[in-house]
């Protein structure tokens, strides 16, 4: 029984290509997740400079 190298060479190639491939999809995640929440939180300061436009219809409606 002869012993492959090439396709050892292969195999080794292969898990690592995709362990590399895992560990870039798991990066792009966190990466969105971190845009995202940086997204909200601006979404959310640029609604709290307006805090008078934040409630109910009806609350506007009884001001006037």
């Amino acid at each position: 029984m002869a012993f492959d190298q090439d396709n050892l060479d292969d195999t080794i190639g292969n898990v690592r290509k995709q362990r590399r491939q895992q560990e870039d999809k798991k990066r792009m995640a966190y990466r969105r997740a971190i845009e995202d929440y940086q997204e909200s939180k601006a979404l959310h300061a640029m609604v709290c400079d307006f805090p008078d436009l934040i409630g109910t219809p009806q609350s506007h409606q009884s001001a006037h």
